[in-house]
C-alpha cells in the first residue's frame, strides 16, 4: 500500500476519484506522513518525500521531485506504445504529431511533453534538432524536427491559433512493417439531439490520471530510482529550449 497526499489547485477531485479506484493506494493528508505527494505547486517542500509534480515547471530546487509526463498515459498512447514494443509496426521511421490549441493556451508544458513522447517512442536522444516558428501578437506556431541515429525522425507542430472551442491533436507512427495513429478528426462520436447532428470527441482528457498514479505509486513502493523520469523531462526541455524556446519567447 502506497500512501499518497494530494495538494492540487486544479483537478484535485478528479485525482482523488482516480486514486480511490486503485486498491494499493491510500489517500492521506500531508500531516499523516504520506509515502509521496502529488501536487502542482513547484514550491511545495518535499520533506524528503518523492513528489509527482503535475502541470508545473520545475523550480530551482528539484530535490525529490518527479515531473509528471501525462501524455505517456493516455489510452491511445499506451496502445500505440504496446503495438510498437510488440514489434507489430517494425522499426519506427516517422512520428508525426499535431498539437493545436486555443488562443488562451500557451502550451508550454504540452510542448515539452510532446517532445518527451517522441524520445520515449524512439528510445533515444536525437542526433539532429531543428526548429522554426511563426509568431505574431495573436498566435504562436512552432515546428520541431528531430533526427535519430536509427534513421527515423519526428515532426511535431504546435499552434495556439485556434478559436475558442475544441483543441486538436493527432499522433501517427509509421514503421517498417506497419502504421498506427490516434487522431481527433477520426476519433469522434456522432450525436443526434435534434437539429443537425454533431461529431464530438470522447471526453478522455483526464483518462491519464489513473495509469499515471499507478505508475508513480509502483515506483515509490518498489523504491525505484526516480531520477530517470527527471532525466526524461530535462532531455525534452533541453530540446524545447534548443528548437523552440528562442523563437517562442521572442
Amino acid at each position: 500500500m502506497t500512501r499518497l497526499a494530494f495538494q492540487l489547485s486544479n483537478h484535485e477531485q478528479e485525482f482523488l476519484s482516480a486514486a480511490s479506484w486503485i486498491h494499493d493506494i491510500k489517500v492521506v493528508t500531508l500531516n499523516e506522513n504520506p509515502d509521496a505527494i502529488v501536487t502542482d505547486d513547484a514550491s511545495l517542500a518535499s520533506n524528503g518525500k518523492p513528489i509527482l509534480l503535475y502541470d508545473s515547471f520545475l523550480s530551482d530546487n528539484t530535490t525529490d521531485v518527479v515531473p509528471a509526463l501525462p501524455k505517456r498515459f493516455f489510452p491511445e498512447t499506451i496502445t500505440l506504445k504496446q503495438s510498437l514494443d510488440a514489434g507489430e509496426l517494425g522499426q519506427l521511421g516517422l512520428l508525426r504529431m499535431h498539437m493545436w490549441n486555443q488562443k488562451t493556451s500557451d502550451g508550454l508544458q504540452e510542448m515539452v511533453q510532446a517532445i518527451d513522447l517522441a524520445l520515449w517512442f524512439f528510445g533515444s536522444f536525437p542526433e539532429n534538432v531543428h526548429g522554426t516558428a511563426s509568431i505574431d501578437d495573436d498566435s504562436k506556431c512552432l515546428l520541431v524536427h528531430l533526427g535519430f541515429k536509427c534513421g527515423g525522425m519526428a515532426l511535431i507542430d504546435f499552434t495556439n491559433s485556434l478559436p475558442d472551442g475544441d483543441n486538436y491533436e493527432s499522433l501517427s507512427l509509421i514503421g517498417s512493417k506497419g502504421a498506427a495513429y490516434a487522431d481527433d478528426h477520426r476519433n469522434r462520436n456522432l450525436f443526434f439531439h435534434g437539429g443537425e447532428p454533431s461529431a464530438s470527441c470522447p471526453d478522455t482528457k483526464l483518462s491519464f490520471i489513473k495509469p499515471m498514479l499507478i505508475n508513480f505509486a509502483n515506483k515509490v513502493r518498489a523504491k525505484v530510482d526516480l531520477e530517470g523520469d527527471l532525466k526524461s523531462y530535462n532531455d525534452a526541455f533541453k530540446i524545447f529550449s534548443e528548437a523552440g524556446k528562442k523563437y517562442y519567447f521572442k
